[in-house]
């Protein structure tokens, strides 16, 4: 796995956790969607997702508001509660458009979820999936 400009190494990652990143997936290729538990010298990263995977109500919409983040085409379901400390990672990395066979596209504290409604790239069944979840969680704004 590689580092390129294209990563997004912007949420909350520490060069240690990059380090080990690097040393876990090694010379990985093809496309990698997975949780790990950090290790216990690594420090916590901040996780922004709130709902039942991370073991809390469903986010009622009367605690939720929709709001465009960063450069996406498309608002995210958020809610105004702080980030947390979490102790696993998730790692999304797979092949790019300069004939690299693995790169890390994005990192981040906590699990996986499905792609957001607004991301038009997914079929109908993906949809489903992705308003399914994000009916009942919600990214932290701060």
């Amino acid at each position: 796995m590689k580092i390129t400009d294209e990563s997004h190494l912007d949420h909350g990652l520490t060069p240690a956790h990059v380090a080990w990143l690097l040393d876990t997936f090694g010379e990985r290729e093809g496309f990698s969607l997975v949780t790990l538990d950090l290790p216990p010298e690594l420090p916590d990263l901040p996780c922004g997702l709130y709902g039942p995977v991370m073991g809390d109500r469903p986010v009622e919409n009367l605690d939720a508001a929709w709001a465009v983040r960063g450069s996406r085409k498309w608002p995210s379901r958020v809610v105004s509660a702080p980030m947390r400390p979490v102790r696993t990672v998730s790692v999304i990395a797979g092949p790019d458009d300069h004939g690299n066979a693995c790169v890390l596209y994005t990192a981040f504290g906590g699990p996986t979820t499905p792609r957001e409604p607004g991301d038009t790239s997914m079929n109908d069944e993906q949809v489903a999936e992705s308003k399914a979840f994000w009916a009942q969680h919600a990214l932290a704004t701060g």
